[in-house]
């Protein structure tokens, strides 16, 4: 990301390489007008010299030109001709033309060309040289050096590579930048983060607080929170999404991608990071990305300023050099001693130095130093130093160049690298460099590699068919020839092939760039396949959902503030008479002519909507499209949206409408049952007042016989006498069983007693007055799987099953055993008296035939198993679940 005030300082650095520039033609013109000794001082800094004779050919080197030329002085001998032959071919005319022209005089010699050294090595040269003539003008003479700059060559040409790899790819991936220093809270916006909002590069400051100003109101606090959070935590990938105010006053969605970067200390305190406008992306429509540019300007080497020091003192200083040290004028240097010029750190070494050159230890000494500038500020300098005599005396000759630029340059080079290798590897998105003919992949980032299962020493190097990542070479064709004829290609939807053969859809864009002399393209993806996956899925499971309630005979509906429908299933559609599709965004006083039931209904949705909390409506009605009312139970419960508001209500209803009916059938039901047992309780009070009473006056009436009967003839009287004690009994046993059915109905049953505890009591009272001996065996579980309705027909069953026993079987034992099984509840009567055959007394009274009837009313099964002078057994098998 580059602010405003780079790229002012960039316009400096600009003239001032300019500058430089013209003041570099003056120093070689003053340079070639300054006495032979100290040309050749110069070229002994890391330069070979020559010099040729031209009338007798003979050619001088210096040891560092042999040293370029890949030669070894004692072995070879350097001629014209052995230089002619080291020239790469195309630039052989090139460089004899150049020495011609200025042996003719027509241009000085400055000329760049490539050798090949003996071991096949090549490298890169700038010769320069002068022509000498003499009194007549004509050439005599010719000497110059040669400066070895194929490593300069180098370092340009991969800050070129890099630089428009950058470039290209961050245009072509749409993206804006954005460089935070929380510690300063320093804020760098790029030019396309402003463009994604509408506005140029000088409309908005690079100020955090612009950023927050833009934010949706709603995203404020969200995104601020999320920010801090981030910062304090330093967890896990700052990631998040947003929405921004556009220029025009609409909202765009951003997404930020980030995260902290390492100075040269080692601290983190800037966070680097990216917006991409994904507001079409969240609309479901094609996202449209613009291309973002980011030039990257290299600084120049300056020229070398010249020093020369005598005697420890500095005697003479050109202009660049005046201009290294920050000085205003040259006599401001000179006279000062050597050493002060010199970084504390490394006047040592440059004193030893110094020594072993005046010694003659050494010849050239070349170094990387730091000088101390006029105001005290240091400058980091090559320096290139020689012996010479100056004035008769020995000197250091020292060629400074300042090299804050080259270093500028350098860290330029590292950073631009680092931030392509950056953004090309950390992009979410596949990215791929290709040719744009041949399809060869020229670079892939890490995201394309993982996304098509490819590693990425698998496809570096081949083409895309080779590969066999597109469909077919049709489609790559397709698009390639769009992309040639439009310059550029936007979210193309494409399917590629990964490695294990898997189709994944794409959205391609795509931007032509020219890469070391070939046209390739940079595309970035955007793996649309889950997404599409996604919507496929939603819509199926739409469809499914929407037959889902429609097929529910409960109510579904949703409702918003008005009231007005937002969703309803087809039983809601069909109450009012109406569809589904007419039903949404009308209200129910549209079809609800009952005022009543439809603000009842609103002000319970308010309700919800006000407290965010869930309403049961036990009992609601409505009025059909029929007229008909129909009740409803509801459950209503508020729907949130994204930011904790309630928007909607939603609503299950079930019609209740049979229910209500049922409860008054029930209702009425009990009210007939308890006016039944109000009939039964009239009954035995008028059985005991009425017929019991009469019947006891009958048994008083029998018992006043008996004196008149004793004063008949002893036999006859014996004879009357049992006859009336057998009338006795008999009418004795019939008032038992007159009381017995008393009791039956005045049982505690009716008002919702005991079960169990009835029938062990109606058991006991039955048999206190027979000598049979009695077992009761009663589960009291099994009592509570019993209804009222259910007990009052058992209590009859066992009243009537005990009497025949009583009264019939002349048993000396009876059991009656209530017992609970897996699936029903049984009562068993068994009794060991003299039994009977069932067939013979089907036709003889009532009693078998109303305790089948009682059975099967109750839903059981009664089995009566009997045979003479072999007892008998009663069996009521009651299933549970049929109360």
């Amino acid at each position: 990301m580059i602010s405003t005030s780079n790229l002012s300082v960039l316009d400096l650095l600009r003239r001032r390489i300019a500058d430089l520039s013209r003041e570099l033609a003056e120093r070689d013109s003053v340079l070639h007008e300054r006495t032979r000794h100290l040309r050749v001082a110069q070229s002994l800094a890391h330069l070979g010299s020559w010099d040729w004779e031209i009338e007798s050919g003979e050619v001088r080197c210096s040891h560092e030109l042999y040293r370029i030329f890949g030669r070894d002085p004692g072995v070879h001998h350097m001629t014209f001709e052995v230089f002619v032959s080291a020239l790469v071919p195309g630039d052989h005319d090139r460089v004899v033309a150049a020495i011609n022209d200025a042996l003719g005089g027509k241009a000085p010699y400055d000329v760049e060309y490539r050798i090949v050294r003996p071991n096949g090595e090549a490298r890169t040269i700038h010769c320069r040289g002068e022509v000498l003539r003499d009194d007549k003008g004509k050439p005599c003479r010719m000497s110059g050096s040669v400066l070895d700059i194929t490593e300069r060559k180098r370092t340009e040409a991969m800050l070129r590579s890099s630089q428009e790899k950058l470039r290209q790819a961050l245009q072509a991936s749409g993206i804006g930048l954005w460089d935070w220093n929380t510690k300063t809270n320093d804020v760098i916006l790029s030019e396309e983060w402003k463009r994604q909002l509408g506005y140029e590069e000088t409309e908005l400051s690079d100020a955090f607080e612009t950023w927050e100003a833009l934010l949706h109101p709603a995203d404020h606090g969200r995104a601020l929170a999320y920010l801090q959070d981030y910062v304090r935590d330093r967890q896990g990938e700052y990631r998040q999404e947003f929405r921004l105010r556009h220029k025009d006053g609409t909202y765009r969605w951003i997404e930020a991608r980030a995260s902290f970067v390492a100075e040269t200390d080692g601290s983190q305190v800037r966070l680097l990071g990216s917006h991409t406008d994904i507001t079409e992306r969240k609309r479901m429509e094609e996202a449209a990305r613009e291309s973002e540019d980011r030039y990257r300007t290299l600084v120049e080497l300056s020229p070398s300023g010249v020093f020369v020091f005598s005697e420890g003192r500095t005697v003479y200083v050109n202009h660049m050099g005046t201009l290294i040290l920050g000085a205003g004028d040259p006599k401001e240097i000179l006279d000062r001693p050597m050493l002060s010029l010199i970084h504390p750190d490394y006047r040592h070494d440059v004193r030893e130095n110094v020594r072993r050159l005046l010694t003659g230890g050494a010849s050239v000494h070349s170094a990387e130093r730091t000088y101390v500038k006029m105001d005290g500020t240091s400058v980091p300098v090559q320096v290139e130093a020689a012996r010479i005599m100056w004035n008769g005396k020995p000197a250091i000759l020292g060629l400074i160049s300042d090299v804050t630029d080259r270093k500028q340059a350098e860290e330029a080079l590292r950073a631009s690298e680092e931030r392509f290798a950056k953004a090309f590897q950390a992009s979410p998105h596949p990215v791929v460099i290709s040719e744009l003919d041949t399809g060869r992949v020229v670079d892939v980032n890490e995201a394309a590699c993982q996304l098509l299962g490819y590693r990425k020493e698998d496809v570096q190097g081949r083409t895309t068919a080779e590969i066999g990542v597109w469909q077919s070479a049709e489609e790559r064709t397709r698009f390639v020839n769009l992309l040639k004829q439009a310059g550029s290609v936007r979210n193309a939807e494409v399917k590629l092939r990964s490695k294990n053969g898997e189709a994944r859809q794409f959205l391609l864009s795509s931007e032509l760039i020219e890469l070391h002399g070939k046209q390739c393209s940079v595309t970035v993806g955007d793996d649309i396949t889950d997404r599409k996956r996604t919507e496929d899925e939603l819509r199926r499971s739409h469809t499914f959902l929407r037959q889902v309630i429609d097929a529910d005979p409960n109510f579904i509906f949703a409702k918003d503030h008005e009231g007005r429908f937002t969703m309803a299933n087809k039983a809601v559609a069909d109450c009012y008479g109406t569809t589904v599709e007419n039903l949404i965004g009308q209200s129910d006083a549209d079809f609800n002519p009952n005022w009543e039931e439809v603000e009842f209904s609103r002000q319970k949705d308010l309700q919800v909507i006000n407290s965010s909390q869930e309403c049961f409506i036990a009992e609601e009605k409505i009025t059909d499209w029929s007229g008909k009312t129909r009740w409803l139970q509801t459950v209503k419960r508020p729907i949130i949206d994204a930011h904790g508001q309630t928007h909607m209500v939603l609503g299950a209803a079930t019609d209740i409408t049979e229910r209500k009916q049922m409860e008054e059938m029930l209702l009425q039901r009990e009210q007939d049952l308890s006016a039944a047992l109000q009939e039964r309780e009239r009954i035995s009070r008028d059985l005991h007042d009425g017929i019991l009473q009469s019947l006891y006056a009958v048994g008083l009436g029998l018992v006043a016989c008996q004196p008149l009967i004793r004063q008949q003839p002893e036999p006859i009287a014996e004879k009357l006498l049992a006859t009336l004690d057998q009338a006795i009994g008999q009418l004795n046993q019939v008032m038992r069983e007159v009381r017995n059915f008393i009791a039956g109905l005045e049982s505690h049953l009716i008002q919702g007693g005991d079960f169990s505890t009835a029938l062990r009591t109606m058991v006991h009272s039955m048999g206190a007055a027979d000598s049979a001996r009695y077992r009761v065996r009663i589960d009291d579980a099994a009592g509570r799987h019993i209804s009222t309705e259910q007990a009052v027909h058992i209590m009859n069953i066992a009243r009537e099953g005990l009497s025949n026993s009583l009264r019939h079987s002349h048993a000396t034992r009876i059991t009656l055993s209530l017992r609970q099984h897996i699936g029903s509840v049984c009562l068993v009567i068994t009794d060991n008296g003299v039994g009977f055959s069932p067939s013979s007394v089907r036709s003889a009274g009532h009693g078998l035939a109303n305790m089948a009837e009682r059975a099967q009313k109750i839903g059981g099964s009664l089995t009566i198993r009997s045979e003479p002078h072999k007892g008998t057994r009663i069996l009521l098998d009651l299933p549970k679940g049929t109360n």
